[in-house]
């Protein structure tokens, strides 16, 4: 069954993917749902250095050609923001990286016109690889 070929892992982020790094583990698959880093635009920088940060920990043990989906509701952090931390994260590593998928928020928690801070979710699902220069 599923069981035996799937794995699961809970703790703080950036000391379980650090101690993985270190063991040398790789996965098809890895899931950031964090907290948000961002709650007040005082945050902002730490905020968005602690994204970067947990970004460039999830790809290092992504296996090439694995999917990593990187979420945040942080109002104050944008999709573009996002995209762009997982952008350097990837060339930083010398990685390729291709977005397969844009999440936002479902019907369960509505968006009110009037009231922009209600649009805080965002993912993007994507995938990684080990030539940055290679199209696929």
């Amino acid at each position: 069954g599923v069981g035996a070929r799937v794995a699961t892992l809970e703790g703080e982020a950036f000391q379980v993917l650090e101690a993985l790094r270190g063991e040398g583990e790789r996965f098809d698959l890895v899931i950031l749902d964090p907290p948000a880093f961002i709650k007040r635009r005082k945050d902002q920088a730490a905020g968005e250095a602690a994204y970067h940060r947990l970004h460039r920990l999830a790809l290092q043990v992504l296996a090439p050609g694995g999917v990593v989906v990187a979420a945040s509701c942080s109002f104050h952090y944008s999709e573009e923001a996002l995209r762009l931390s997982l952008l350097k994260a990837s060339r930083r590593l010398g990685r390729g990286l291709q977005i397969l998928e844009r999440g936002h928020q479902g019907p369960d928690h509505p968006v009110h016109p009037a009231i922009p801070e209600t649009a805080y979710l965002k993912a993007l699902l994507c995938r990684a690889w080990e030539e940055p220069g290679e199209l696929r």
